[in-house]
């Protein structure tokens, strides 16, 4: 069997150039279990509608090449055959005809491509599946086979990299210390002409540019009760901000060039073209 494999016969399609441990909490042989080990070790959150990736077999495989070549040896001939009994009224069923031979190439080409990919989706119980941000990007676990398996990895998007929960730095620190090894990502900022502004109610803003609008994050802390412990913990939330060039606030004279609001004194960094770490 092999290492991605279980006796389910699910496989699933993950990265081959950046490695995540395949199986967490492998002493779990329950999703309560699971749970349990989350809730004391890692910050997840339960997601619904993902879909991974699963190998095909090669059983799915041979079903495919059998339907692409059932369209190439009889479909196709068929309806080419039947296009030239009708030329005579060729004018006025070319459109239909066309539309029939298209379809069907279409169909054909599709086949061939999922034979050869290999992959196809396998949507994932969100009862039983959390994403764990960590290393910069998504890992989205999910208890399959009595294991608590990685079934898809995903880049965390540049606007998202401010959020502390995103960061992944907690959960990078306890996998290290639960023995998972986990890859050295090195994340590039690839945003457009950063700079960064200083505004008396948020702070320092950083600005960047995307198809034709400014984008920025406000940040503020807000209090927020654990149900379980009764306490309240101050978590950073986040909201997300664009306005078009003509629109933005940070190009109508609200701030000047130095990067510091008209109503205030004193000066602020501000960041042209690469990102500030």
């Amino acid at each position: 069997m092999k290492k991605n494999e279980t006796k389910s016969g699910i496989e699933f399609k993950l990265p081959e150039t950046i490695k995540f441990p395949e199986r967490l909490f492998e002493n779990c042989k329950t999703m309560d279990e699971v749970r349990k080990s989350l809730s004391e070790n890692l910050v997840a959150i339960q997601e619904k509608n993902v879909i991974a990736n699963r190998i095909m077999t090669a059983e799915e495989v041979s079903e495919i090449r059998a339907k692409y070549g059932e369209i190439a040896e009889c479909r196709i001939p068929d309806i080419e055959s039947e296009f030239d009994s009708v030329k005579a009224e060729y004018n006025a069923k070319k459109k239909e005809f066309e539309a029939k031979m298209s379809a069907a190439h279409t169909e054909f080409k599709d086949y061939v491509a999922l034979a050869k990919k290999g992959i196809k989706d396998f949507e994932l119980n969100m009862q039983d599946t959390f994403r764990i941000p960590v290393c910069g990007h998504y890992c989205y676990y999910t208890f399959l086979d009595d294991s608590f398996r990685l079934a898809l990895v995903q880049q965390i998007p540049n606007h998202e990299m401010n959020d502390l929960f995103n960061s992944g730095k907690l959960n990078e620190e306890k996998l290290k210390e639960l023995g998972y090894d986990l890859p050295e990502v090195k994340i590039e900022d690839k945003r457009v002409n950063v700079r960064r502004f200083n505004d008396t109610e948020w702070g320092d803003i950083e600005v960047w540019e995307e198809n034709g609008c400014d984008v920025w994050v406000h940040t503020w802390i807000e209090d927020f009760l654990d149900e379980d412990s009764g306490e309240v913990v101050p978590i950073e939330r986040h909201q997300n901000h664009s306005a078009l060039f003509e629109d933005s606030p940070f190009r109508d004279g609200t701030y000047n060039d130095d990067g510091e609001t008209e109503e205030q004194e004193g000066e602020t960094d501000e960041v042209s073209g690469d990102s500030e770490e």
